[in-house]
Protein backbone atom coordinates (compact mmCIF):
# COMPACT_ATOMS: atom_id res chain seq x y z
CA UNK A 1 0.00 0.00 0.00
CA UNK A 2 2.85 2.13 1.02
CA UNK A 3 3.89 2.01 -2.28
CA UNK A 4 1.26 2.58 -4.42
CA UNK A 5 0.36 6.03 -2.49
CA UNK A 6 3.91 6.85 -3.40
CA UNK A 7 3.22 6.22 -7.07
CA UNK A 8 0.28 7.73 -6.64
CA UNK A 9 1.92 10.86 -5.00
CA UNK A 10 4.58 10.88 -7.85
CA UNK A 11 1.86 10.83 -10.66
CA UNK A 12 0.12 14.09 -9.16
CA UNK A 13 3.45 15.91 -8.68
CA UNK A 14 4.38 15.16 -11.92
CA UNK A 15 0.68 16.10 -13.49
CA UNK A 16 1.02 19.21 -11.22
CA UNK A 17 4.53 20.45 -12.30
CA UNK A 18 3.54 19.97 -16.06
CA UNK A 19 0.75 21.80 -15.67
CA UNK A 20 2.54 24.70 -13.84
CA UNK A 21 5.09 24.56 -16.81
CA UNK A 22 2.57 24.77 -19.36
CA UNK A 23 0.85 28.02 -17.77
CA UNK A 24 3.89 29.70 -17.79
CA UNK A 25 4.76 29.22 -21.23
CA UNK A 26 1.58 29.78 -22.52
CA UNK A 27 1.03 33.18 -24.70
CA UNK A 28 -1.93 34.80 -24.14
CA UNK A 29 -4.56 34.94 -26.89
CA UNK A 30 -4.96 39.06 -27.14
CA UNK A 31 -8.40 39.91 -29.06
CA UNK A 32 -7.79 41.64 -32.58
CA UNK A 33 -8.83 45.11 -31.26
CA UNK A 34 -5.98 44.58 -28.47
CA UNK A 35 -3.63 43.39 -31.35
CA UNK A 36 -4.28 46.47 -33.58
CA UNK A 37 -2.96 48.50 -31.40
CA UNK A 38 -0.35 47.10 -30.36
CA UNK A 39 0.47 47.23 -34.36
CA UNK A 40 0.14 50.67 -34.49
CA UNK A 41 1.87 51.66 -31.38
CA UNK A 42 5.41 49.51 -32.70
CA UNK A 43 5.75 50.88 -36.03
CA UNK A 44 8.78 51.53 -35.77
CA UNK A 45 9.62 48.17 -33.16
CA UNK A 46 10.92 45.38 -35.75
CA UNK A 47 11.22 43.01 -33.09
CA UNK A 48 7.62 43.61 -31.91
CA UNK A 49 5.61 43.65 -34.78
CA UNK A 50 7.63 40.39 -36.31
CA UNK A 51 5.58 38.51 -33.53
CA UNK A 52 2.85 40.45 -34.31
CA UNK A 53 2.40 40.10 -38.15
CA UNK A 54 4.57 37.40 -38.89
CA UNK A 55 3.51 37.22 -42.39
CA UNK A 56 5.30 40.79 -43.04
CA UNK A 57 9.48 40.60 -44.34
CA UNK A 58 11.02 42.21 -41.93
CA UNK A 59 12.87 45.61 -41.87
CA UNK A 60 9.80 47.21 -42.38
CA UNK A 61 11.31 50.06 -41.26
CA UNK A 62 11.85 52.26 -44.74
CA UNK A 63 15.31 53.26 -45.86
CA UNK A 64 16.05 57.23 -46.06
CA UNK A 65 15.75 57.03 -50.06
CA UNK A 66 12.20 55.64 -49.99
CA UNK A 67 10.92 58.02 -47.55
CA UNK A 68 12.14 60.50 -49.91
CA UNK A 69 10.20 59.19 -52.86
CA UNK A 70 7.36 58.48 -50.39
CA UNK A 71 6.75 61.76 -49.07
CA UNK A 72 6.92 63.14 -52.95
CA UNK A 73 4.54 60.44 -53.87
CA UNK A 74 2.21 61.12 -51.40
CA UNK A 75 2.30 65.03 -52.39
CA UNK A 76 -0.92 65.63 -53.12
CA UNK A 77 0.61 68.51 -55.59
CA UNK A 78 2.84 65.63 -57.89
CA UNK A 79 0.90 65.65 -61.12
CA UNK A 80 0.35 62.12 -62.83
CA UNK A 81 3.62 61.81 -65.04
CA UNK A 82 6.11 62.12 -61.50
CA UNK A 83 3.66 60.06 -59.74
CA UNK A 84 4.35 57.65 -62.43
CA UNK A 85 8.00 58.25 -62.43
CA UNK A 86 8.17 57.97 -58.81
CA UNK A 87 5.67 54.73 -58.52
CA UNK A 88 8.24 53.31 -61.02
CA UNK A 89 11.36 54.22 -58.76
CA UNK A 90 10.03 52.46 -55.82
CA UNK A 91 8.82 49.38 -57.70
CA UNK A 92 12.05 49.20 -58.27
CA UNK A 93 13.69 49.19 -54.36
CA UNK A 94 10.35 47.04 -53.84
CA UNK A 95 12.19 44.13 -56.15
CA UNK A 96 14.91 44.23 -54.11
CA UNK A 97 12.97 43.65 -50.64
CA UNK A 98 11.27 40.73 -52.98
CA UNK A 99 14.59 39.16 -54.08
CA UNK A 100 15.35 38.69 -50.07
CA UNK A 101 12.85 36.96 -49.42
CA UNK A 102 12.98 34.17 -52.87
CA UNK A 103 14.79 30.59 -52.68
CA UNK A 104 18.26 31.13 -54.07
CA UNK A 105 21.19 28.81 -55.04
CA UNK A 106 24.94 28.80 -55.44
CA UNK A 107 26.09 29.06 -59.45
CA UNK A 108 29.42 28.48 -60.34
CA UNK A 109 30.47 30.44 -63.29
CA UNK A 110 33.88 31.34 -64.87
CA UNK A 111 34.58 35.60 -64.61
CA UNK A 112 37.42 37.19 -67.13
CA UNK A 113 39.59 36.01 -64.57
CA UNK A 114 39.10 33.27 -62.19
CA UNK A 115 36.28 30.49 -61.56
CA UNK A 116 33.61 32.28 -59.21
CA UNK A 117 30.66 30.72 -57.11
CA UNK A 118 27.40 33.31 -57.17
CA UNK A 119 23.65 33.27 -56.91
CA UNK A 120 21.19 32.62 -58.65
CA UNK A 121 16.86 32.43 -57.86
CA UNK A 122 15.87 28.83 -57.42
CA UNK A 123 12.97 28.15 -59.13
CA UNK A 124 9.87 29.78 -61.31
CA UNK A 125 8.38 33.22 -60.63
CA UNK A 126 4.60 34.18 -61.56
CA UNK A 127 3.53 37.27 -61.33
CA UNK A 128 -0.66 38.06 -60.38
CA UNK A 129 -1.68 41.70 -60.86
CA UNK A 130 -4.98 42.90 -58.95
CA UNK A 131 -5.67 44.94 -61.72
CA UNK A 132 -5.69 48.06 -62.16
CA UNK A 133 -3.24 49.45 -59.75
CA UNK A 134 -1.40 46.52 -59.46
CA UNK A 135 -0.59 46.56 -63.55
CA UNK A 136 1.35 50.00 -62.33
CA UNK A 137 4.10 47.73 -60.27
CA UNK A 138 3.67 44.36 -62.76
CA UNK A 139 5.50 46.43 -65.48
CA UNK A 140 8.21 46.98 -62.82
CA UNK A 141 8.61 43.48 -61.93
CA UNK A 142 8.70 42.12 -65.74
CA UNK A 143 11.58 43.93 -66.36
CA UNK A 144 13.42 41.98 -63.42
CA UNK A 145 11.78 38.76 -64.12
CA UNK A 146 11.52 38.79 -68.05
CA UNK A 147 10.30 35.28 -67.47
CA UNK A 148 7.59 35.85 -65.68
CA UNK A 149 3.85 34.43 -67.01
CA UNK A 150 1.37 37.45 -66.08
CA UNK A 151 -2.29 36.57 -64.42
CA UNK A 152 -4.79 39.33 -64.07
CA UNK A 153 -7.26 39.18 -61.12
CA UNK A 154 -9.80 42.35 -61.25
CA UNK A 155 -11.13 42.89 -58.22
CA UNK A 156 -13.23 46.38 -57.14
CA UNK A 157 -13.53 47.81 -54.22
CA UNK A 158 -16.97 49.26 -53.48
CA UNK A 159 -16.55 52.64 -52.50
CA UNK A 160 -19.39 52.97 -50.20
CA UNK A 161 -19.09 50.02 -48.17
CA UNK A 162 -15.53 49.35 -48.80
CA UNK A 163 -16.29 45.27 -49.99
CA UNK A 164 -14.62 44.49 -53.10
CA UNK A 165 -16.06 42.89 -55.90
CA UNK A 166 -14.93 40.32 -58.30
CA UNK A 167 -14.94 41.06 -61.96
CA UNK A 168 -12.61 39.10 -63.98
CA UNK A 169 -9.70 36.66 -63.80
CA UNK A 170 -7.53 35.07 -66.15
CA UNK A 171 -4.83 32.80 -65.25
CA UNK A 172 -1.65 30.81 -66.67
CA UNK A 173 -1.96 27.13 -67.27
CA UNK A 174 0.98 26.90 -64.80
CA UNK A 175 -0.21 28.40 -61.83
CA UNK A 176 -0.90 26.03 -59.33
CA UNK A 177 2.70 23.67 -60.76
CA UNK A 178 4.40 25.01 -57.29
CA UNK A 179 5.63 28.04 -58.87
CA UNK A 180 6.84 31.64 -56.57
CA UNK A 181 3.66 34.01 -57.09
CA UNK A 182 4.39 37.24 -56.34
CA UNK A 183 0.97 39.41 -55.89
CA UNK A 184 1.54 42.97 -57.03
CA UNK A 185 -0.78 45.02 -55.00
CA UNK A 186 -0.17 48.95 -54.24
CA UNK A 187 -1.99 49.46 -51.75
CA UNK A 188 -3.22 47.52 -48.55
CA UNK A 189 -6.16 49.17 -46.81
CA UNK A 190 -8.79 46.42 -45.53
CA UNK A 191 -7.36 43.59 -47.30
CA UNK A 192 -10.41 42.98 -48.76
CA UNK A 193 -9.42 42.89 -52.41
CA UNK A 194 -6.33 40.48 -51.72
CA UNK A 195 -8.28 38.15 -49.16
CA UNK A 196 -10.41 37.25 -52.72
CA UNK A 197 -7.44 37.15 -54.57
CA UNK A 198 -5.50 34.70 -52.38
CA UNK A 199 -8.60 32.60 -52.01
CA UNK A 200 -9.75 32.80 -55.86
CA UNK A 201 -5.84 31.29 -56.24
CA UNK A 202 -5.90 29.13 -53.77
CA UNK A 203 -9.14 27.43 -55.25
CA UNK A 204 -7.09 26.95 -58.31
CA UNK A 205 -4.64 24.99 -56.24
CA UNK A 206 -2.18 27.39 -55.61
CA UNK A 207 0.04 27.01 -52.16
CA UNK A 208 -0.61 29.68 -49.57
CA UNK A 209 2.91 29.24 -48.94
CA UNK A 210 4.12 30.23 -52.13
CA UNK A 211 2.00 33.56 -52.03
CA UNK A 212 4.27 36.74 -51.76
CA UNK A 213 2.34 40.08 -51.75
CA UNK A 214 4.05 43.44 -52.92
CA UNK A 215 2.66 46.34 -51.94
CA UNK A 216 3.60 49.79 -51.50
CA UNK A 217 1.89 51.04 -48.67
CA UNK A 218 -0.37 49.20 -46.04
CA UNK A 219 -2.48 49.79 -43.07
CA UNK A 220 -2.07 47.80 -40.05
CA UNK A 221 -5.85 47.04 -40.19
CA UNK A 222 -5.22 45.21 -43.55
CA UNK A 223 -2.19 43.56 -42.72
CA UNK A 224 -3.84 42.22 -39.48
CA UNK A 225 -6.66 40.51 -41.25
CA UNK A 226 -4.45 38.84 -43.75
CA UNK A 227 -2.33 37.53 -40.80
CA UNK A 228 -5.11 36.08 -39.53
CA UNK A 229 -6.53 34.52 -42.07
CA UNK A 230 -3.55 33.45 -44.56
CA UNK A 231 -0.81 32.39 -42.05
CA UNK A 232 1.53 31.16 -44.90
CA UNK A 233 1.87 33.71 -47.17
CA UNK A 234 4.54 36.38 -46.84
CA UNK A 235 3.77 40.19 -47.78
CA UNK A 236 7.40 42.58 -48.72
CA UNK A 237 6.47 46.29 -48.21
CA UNK A 238 7.56 49.97 -48.14
CA UNK A 239 5.57 51.84 -45.55
CA UNK A 240 3.56 50.70 -43.28
CA UNK A 241 1.11 53.75 -42.10
CA UNK A 242 -0.97 54.72 -39.23
CA UNK A 243 -4.45 53.43 -39.59
CA UNK A 244 -7.79 53.43 -41.79
CA UNK A 245 -9.83 55.92 -41.85
CA UNK A 246 -14.18 56.16 -41.37
CA UNK A 247 -14.04 56.08 -45.05
CA UNK A 248 -11.18 52.71 -45.15
CA UNK A 249 -9.02 55.15 -46.49
CA UNK A 250 -4.93 54.45 -45.17
CA UNK A 251 -3.97 57.64 -43.26
CA UNK A 252 -2.13 59.15 -44.06
CA UNK A 253 -1.71 57.00 -47.38
CA UNK A 254 -1.30 58.80 -50.38
CA UNK A 255 -5.05 58.67 -52.22
CA UNK A 256 -6.22 56.47 -54.88
CA UNK A 257 -3.13 55.06 -56.04
CA UNK A 258 -4.97 53.88 -59.34
CA UNK A 259 -6.69 57.26 -60.09
CA UNK A 260 -3.26 59.06 -59.73
CA UNK A 261 -1.28 56.65 -61.57
CA UNK A 262 -3.67 56.40 -64.73
CA UNK A 263 -5.04 60.10 -64.54
CA UNK A 264 -8.54 59.22 -63.65
CA UNK A 265 -9.03 61.45 -60.48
Amino acid sequence: MKVKAQAILFVIMMTLSYCCSALESAQPILPSSEVLTLIQANRDNPETLAKLLPIVSHPIKSSHYEQILMTQLRDQKTDTKNFRELSKKIGTLLVNKVVECLAAKNVNINTPVSRFQGLELNGNIELVSIMRSGDALVDTFINHFPKAKVSKILVQRDEKTAKPNFQYMKLTPTIAQGNQIIITEPMIATGGSLDMAISLLKEKGVKEENILVASICAAPEGLLHLNTKFPKIKIVMTALDEKLNDKKYIVPGLGDFGDRYFGTH
